[in-house]
């Protein structure tokens, strides 16, 4: 799974916040990364783990909800085929000009 989202400031500085599940932790079965900043290569990251699959779909749902209502929109998502059913309609990406990006 991995969700980009972008946001520009009064400035017109472009910042990336994106939420990825594509490598596996060495402690916990369940867990996910988190990246943003000006550039998503020179920016922060954070790992989060979990003991179940629930705690870590309820805090994939708060970041993406604490996103969201900071002002970021959808760039790009990748889900693998039967995951996050949930979340799916919940992030429908949008381009800079309202149309339906590629996902």
């Amino acid at each position: 799974m991995m969700i980009t989202f972008y946001r520009t400031d009064s400035g017109g500085r472009l910042f990336y916040y994106c939420i990825s599940d594509r490598q596996r932790h060495l402690f916990s079965r369940h867990a996910f990364t988190v990246s943003w900043g000006v550039a998503l290569t020179k920016g922060r990251e954070k790992t989060f783990t979990f003991d179940s699959r629930e705690e870590k779909e309820a805090k994939l749902r708060q970041i993406i909800t604490g996103r969201v209502n900071a002002g970021y929109k959808v760039l790009y998502t990748y889900f693998r085929r039967n995951e996050y059913g949930e979340l799916r309609a919940a992030l429908r990406p949008t381009g800079p000009h309202g149309s339906e990006a590629a996902s």
